[in-house]
Parts: C-alpha cells; sequence; structure tokens
C-alpha cells in the first residue's frame, strides 16, 4: 500500500499492464508507470521515483473486526459486481509463471512474507510460519518477531525489543517440557524473586509487578484437552430415572485457547497488535515492521539478494 502523493502532487493511479504477473499502474498527471510491488516508477517523466509505503496488515476479515469498532470495508462496484471473480486467487495459482528461480529451495508458487530491514531482505515461508509462529530471527543485526495470528492467517512483524532491549516471546501455555527449559513467566518471576542483596530500588518495583504476574499465572493455563471418561455405573440411575449400566460420560466441549505472547524479560503478556495486556511492560506496544506476503517467485524477482529463513 502507498500514499498517492509524490512531493506534495497527488496522483490518480489506473491499471495499465501486468508485468511478471505483477501489476503496472499508470498515473494520470504525468503518464508515468509504477510497479505494484515496489512502489517505483519504472518508466516515464517520472521513472527513479518511489512513492512512500503506508503502514499496513494483511488480516482477514474476521481477525479485523475483533481488533477494529467502526472500520468501513470497500463496498463492489455496483455495475462491475458480477465480474468479480471469487475464486481468482486459486484460479491464478495455478497458471505458470513467465520467470523462475532454478537452484532454489523454494518452488516459484511456493508463498512468503517478505521483508526488508536497512538494505537486507528476508524470505519466511508460510507453510514455516504456521509450524514455528512465533518466529524470533534478526536482520541485518535487528532482533524481529514474526508472529502469525490466532485464525492462522493473519501475520505481523515487531521488532523484538522491549525499552530498548532485545526480548523473546512466546506462546502462552506452550509446553516448554520436551527441551527440558523452563516457561518464560516462570524465569521472569525467580529474576525478580533474587536476593535482596542484588535488588536495587528499581528491582523492587519490578519484583512486585513480576510476583503479581507469576501468582496470575499459577493459575491452570494448560491447553484443555478434550477427553472420554468411561467408568463402570453398576446399580445407578440415570438422569431419565432408568439403570445406567456401564455408562461413558460425554466430555465437556473445550474452550479455545487465547492467543497471548509472554515475553523472556519480563514475562508480560502481549496480544497480536502487540501491545503488552499485563504485567511490567503494560500499556506498551511493539515498533511495527512491514512485511509483504508474495509468491516466491515474484519476491526474488524484486530482490535479488535475499535470503531465507531457515530453522
Amino acid at each position: 500500500m502507498w500514499k498517492r502523493t509524490y512531493q506534495g502532487r497527488e496522483l490518480h493511479f489506473y491499471l495499465a499492464g501486468i508485468n511478471n504477473q505483477n501489476f503496472l499502474m499508470r498515473d494520470k498527471e504525468t503518464g508515468t508507470w509504477w510497479q505494484q510491488i515496489t512502489g517505483l516508477a519504472v518508466y516515464g517523466p517520472m521513472k527513479g521515483a518511489a512513492l512512500e509505503p503506508v503502514s499496513s496488515d494483511e488480516l482477514t476479515f474476521g481477525e479485523w473486526k475483533s481488533e477494529v469498532t467502526g472500520g468501513k470495508v470497500f463496498a463492489p462496484v455496483a455495475k462491475y459486481k458480477k465480474e468479480y471473480d471469487s475464486n481468482w486467487e486459486p484460479e491464478v495459482a495455478k497458471l505458470p509463471v513467465v520467470i523462475s528461480f532454478p537452484g532454489t529451495e523454494l518452488k516459484s508458487r511456493d508463498v512468503v512474507v517478505g521483508l526488508e530491514m536497512d538494505g537486507a531482505s528476508r524470505a519466511y515461508p508460510w507453510d514455516t510460519l504456521v509450524k514455528q509462529s512465533p518466529v524470533m530471527d534478526r536482520v541485518h543485526g535487528t532482533p524481529l518477531l514474526v508472529a502469525v495470528g490466532p485464525d492462522g492467517k493473519s501475520f505481523r512483524v515487531f521488532v523484538s525489543r522491549i525499552d530498548g532491549k532485545d526480548a523473546e516471546f512466546f506462546l502462552k501455555g506452550e509446553s516448554e517440557a520436551a527441551s527440558g527449559s523452563e516457561k518464560p513467566e516462570d524465569a521472569a518471576a525467580q529474576k525478580a524473586n533474587a536476593p535482596a542483596t542484588q535488588a536495587t530500588s528499581n528491582q523492587a518495583t519490578s519484583n512486585q509487578a513480576a510476583s503479581s504476574q507469576a501468582a496470575s499465572d499459577a493459575s491452570p493455563q494448560k491447553d484443555a484437552q478434550a477427553a472420554s471418561a468411561t467408568g463402570t455405573m453398576s446399580g445407578t440411575t440415570s438422569p431419565a430415572g432408568g439403570s445406567a449400566g456401564n455408562q461413558t460420560a460425554a466430555a465437556a466441549p473445550s474452550t479455545p485457547k487465547p492467543w497471548v505472547l509472554i515475553d523472556s524479560a519480563t514475562g508480560s503478556e502481549w496480544n497480536f497488535q502487540g501491545c503488552a495486556v499485563s504485567g511490567a511492560s503494560q500499556g506498551k506496544c511493539l515498533q511495527r515492521v512491514y512485511a509483504l506476503k508474495d509468491y516466491w517467485f515474484d519476491w526474488r524477482n524484486y530482490h535479488a539478494d535475499t535470503t531465507i529463513y531457515k530453522r
């Protein structure tokens, strides 16, 4: 998404063509051609100019509605409504690509999340993100948090620093038993309860916040697992008044677990918007990083030096 003003001049764009299956737009004021994915003017009087990006998210409608009140949605243009293709994306995915990059580990139509950081670019395979989210990474020296949302489809990227210090993030309720490591919230609580001889006045305040957080986390937070409880109830009476005999009790439906991140530094809880909702960091928000969901062949075409996330 780009601002449609350049050096104070408002521009009006329309579809001019397709280049390597990527949108080309032309402005009515100068006739310059612009590339969608980069925002760069590629032909015409303003060649070499760059549009300013607008901070935006790629979210499902459901996720957007859960975060926004009073928002507006683009309505279809009535006279073209019959021409909209509801199956457009699956059909486009079947088309052959006009450029490819053999020798790379990704297929041309693999979906990636791409980002740039101080001139360095990286692609995160979508399937990997879904399996490993939240992903902690570092690009050009900047610590990053890449998170897939509670719907498994939306995503956001943040600089993983709290008050200027690097921090790691974990999904609350993740089992650490397999690796033998302790949970970040427990570690934060232990750190906060260090011997008094090592505490400063500032640490005392932190101790109170962390102790309060630890007490909160002491309540059951593990995943509710659907289980059948089978018991022999000979001679008992069923709710209907008859003999129950051997019965299998129906399991109570599990409640969806809230999507919450916990940081390793303070044990605070964070939502998908990147803001702390409880703990010592409550009220603080992480810095957003612009990222683009794209096909690998398209991202690679415009980012020749991109690296691919591996873990």
